[in-house]
């Protein structure tokens, strides 16, 4: 793993206060940070002050979250092995204020190609004869084979960014590579998913991501058995990376969480919390729609879990939807029917993002949103589909029953 100094000093440079591109009809050209758009207006900051520009006054956008499609759209055709058309993808990325990306292309590349003098330049190394390439971390050169005994000790653990996360990691170098990658397709899938119905803003602050080899050093989990958790405190994910390559769909639930966290946090500007039962069954929805194919993940937003269907539809004594709404993270954790909480806050969920072509889905975010300012009951969820309670119970149980044994 590669000189954590160098690439934390990318981080900082993808986070300048202007990294985006408006030009206007009439040929103004705002450098700014692009915060959210759709077919009627552009929203951007500068100088820490927020604007909002009809979309009729803009001739193009140029955008991290834009640049960064564009990215894994050409990265998905670049064929296993192709050094050149990595390379050419980082100086791509490097024009779009893609640095973190940039760097990630080019460590691939050494890692693929460890002589290959234009990685190895781009990245800060040095050559000689003697000892051939070498990157300098905290005074000393190291070999990249040296880089990759180093980080078997926790300590020296990489210290890596991409676009919008920190990763702290001791795994295989082409392993992180991959989730470097992956990670920011979780955030585009995200922001696809909720950032138009909530006109959310991408992050301001960097959440991190903290990858453990060995399950020795994994932290104490809050309930035994997770393979990673979020601490929102520290705004922190953990993960057990040997636990989670058996139980991918799992760590991608708690990663759900991050994303909710930070996005309605940058969107809200205020510190809240997500329901329970929304909680639990966003991030199983989400973790359950993922497709693992380590550097091109993908998401099948639509699949659901048959079993919690099955479960649902199956049980003598289903919960109604008032004691889902109401119920503390407790019933999850605990208690003679915590199989059932989970059952139920998903398929609740489920319905309400995919039922009827998605006709509750912008009303569940709206709920979500004003869950996170304190605004949870189940009036609100209510008010948020313009539905009454028992109309939703009828609709999300004939949903179930439709899908159970399916």
């Amino acid at each position: 793993m590669l000189i954590p100094t160098l690439l934390l000093t990318s981080l900082s440079l993808a986070q300048s206060d202007t990294p985006d591109l408006i030009v206007l009809t009439d040929g103004e050209e705002i450098e700014c940070r692009v915060l959210f758009e759709d077919e009627d207006t552009v929203v951007y900051t500068k100088k820490r002050k927020g604007k909002e520009i009809a979309r009729q006054e803009v001739q193009s956008v140029q955008s991290i979250e834009r640049s960064l499609r564009e990215y894994l759209e050409r990265f998905d055709r670049i064929s296993s092995g192709d050094t050149a058309a990595l390379l050419e993808l980082a100086e791509f990325c490097e024009s779009r204020e893609l640095f973190a990306e940039a760097r990630h292309l080019r460590i691939r590349v050494v890692l693929m190609d460890p002589t290959n003098e234009t990685a190895w330049t781009k990245l800060g190394g040095v050559y000689s004869k003697r000892r051939g390439w070498r990157l300098k971390v905290r005074g000393r050169f190291y070999s990249l084979e040296q880089l990759r005994d180093r980080i078997d000790d926790r300590k020296n653990a990489m210290e890596i960014p991409t676009s919008h996360f920190l990763v702290k990691t001791d795994v295989a170098p082409e392993r992180t590579m991959d989730l470097l990658v992956d990670l920011e397709r979780a955030y585009l899938t995200f922001y696809d998913l909720l950032g138009d119905v909530l006109r959310l803003y991408p992050f301001d602050e960097v959440p991190e991501l903290h990858v453990y080899a060995s399950a020795d050093d994994y932290p104490s989990p809050p309930i035994r058995g997770q393979v990673a958790y979020f601490q929102p405190s520290g705004n922190v994910m953990h993960v057990n990376a040997a636990a989670a390559r058996d139980a991918p769909h799992a760590a991608v639930a708690e990663l759900a969480d991050v994303l909710l966290f930070n996005s309605f946090r940058r969107t809200t500007g205020k510190t809240g919390s997500i329901p329970p039962w929304a909680r639990n069954g966003f991030a199983l929805a989400f973790g359950a729609a993922y497709r693992r194919d380590p550097g091109h993940a993908s998401w099948d937003l639509s699949y659901p879990i048959q079993a919690y269907f099955d479960q649902h539809a199956a049980a003598q004594d289903p919960l109604s939807l008032k004691e889902v709404v109401r119920a503390s993270f407790g019933a999850w954790n605990s208690g003679p029917k915590a199989e059932l909480y989970a059952a139920q806050s998903y398929t609740l969920a489920h319905f309400l993002s995919h039922a009827d072509d998605r006709a509750y889905r912008k009303g569940f975010g709206e709920y979500l949103l004003s869950a996170y300012k304190g605004k949870r009951s189940l009036s609100h969820l209510e008010k948020a589909l313009d539905s009454k309670e028992r109309e939703i119970e009828e609709r999300w149980t004939a949903y179930v029953k439709a899908k159970a044994g399916s």
